[in-house]
């Protein structure tokens, strides 16, 4: 699979074998593959195209690509690579890469390298809703019909959003959350930092200066994560929002969101002390917000309004008592 040279194929079998790979490990990962995808040449996407039309013989394989097509056929000519000796669409090879992951009982890393991949090469919704397509057919490959037949079970979009105070830990959460919702590549995890170095025009952990913090980039950022959000609930794919959605407006704005699409809203407030949040903002590295004790300091001052409708949640405890709590949550609002 393009990437996994490049990554260590035996040091990555030997962790995957003991139980997986934490976050930053599948952060590499998939930042390798996209690498290897940019530096491969383009292809002939009409090729990539006949080639799973005839790979799609399944009952539900046909009538997948068949809702796919029109997308995949926009924008093939710009997603398809010369790759293994062949012209591929570069989700369909991310789509192997997933697949190794589920076929050992690990989603929850699936999950997390597809939300890399598309966080560093992003593809737009239409390229997180023909992920499942894409899975079946590499897991039919593999000789996986029943996890062929798996990847195309129907999942009603839906929107949970998690907010909270930097240091709070939200995108712990989204991410060991990203399973629940969703298809079988689980939910696309929009993050506002991520977002915001987007719009920088820089990689998601690449700092910002302190004075590119201003209002007039906070709206910028919720902008293009609100559209982000909306994009993909139309696509049909589930979606989690990790920001801290200080303002009553921002909060207002993601339930409208799935007011107006017609999904379950679920909006989740972590809630931590000053000095736990400080903590983990300060022996973070390698991440994508910025935030300082400082930062910290400043949020604490300030008003959050009325949390209406949110589920408070205290997440100065064990992460193993947030998961459920969080989950309960989540499941009441189907």
């Amino acid at each position: 699979m393009a990437g996994m040279a490049e990554t260590g194929n035996a040091s990555l079998e030997v962790s995957l074998e003991q139980g997986g790979l934490d976050a930053s490990a599948l952060h590499r990962l998939a930042d390798a593959i996209a690498s290897g995808h940019a530096a491969a040449p383009s292809d002939d996407g009409a090729a990539f195209l006949a080639r799973i039309e005839r790979l799609a013989t399944s009952d539900r394989q046909p009538r997948e690509l068949a809702t796919q097509l029109p997308l995949l056929r926009r924008r093939s000519a710009r997603r398809v690579r010369h790759l293994q000796d062949v012209p591929q669409d570069i989700l369909y090879d991310l789509a192997g890469q997933l697949v190794g992951f589920m076929r050992r009982g690990l989603p929850r890393e699936a999950n997390i390298l597809a939300n890399r991949y598309l966080d560093v090469a992003p593809q737009g919704a239409s390229g997180w809703a023909a992920l499942p397509l894409f899975v079946s057919l590499r897991a039919a490959e593999a000789g996986d019909p029943a996890l062929a037949e798996d990847a195309l079970a129907p999942s009603a979009p839906r929107l949970v959003v998690i907010g909270g105070l930097s240091g709070t830990g939200k995108s712990t959460l989204a991410r060991l959350l990203g399973t629940l919702l969703g298809r079988i590549q689980g939910a696309r995890v929009l993050r506002s930092d991520v977002f915001r170095k987007r719009l920088a025009g820089l990689a998601p952990e690449m700092r910002l200066p302190p004075a590119h913090y201003t209002r007039h980039s906070d709206e910028a950022t919720y902008e293009a994560l609100f559209e982000s959000a909306d994009d993909h609930i139309a696509c049909g794919n589930s979606v989690i929002l990790d920001a801290v959605f200080m303002s009553r407006s921002e909060r207002d704005v993601a339930e409208a969101i799935a007011l107006r699409r017609r999904v379950p809203f679920t909006g989740i407030w972590l809630e931590a002390p000053e000095r736990d949040r400080i903590a983990r903002v300060s022996t973070r590295s390698a991440d994508a917000s910025d935030a300082t004790p400082e930062v910290v300091r400043e949020q604490s001052r300030l008003s959050v309004g009325e949390l209406a409708g949110w589920h408070r949640m205290r997440v100065n405890r064990p992460i193993d008592l947030i998961i459920p709590a969080a989950r309960g949550v989540i499941e009441r609002g189907r």
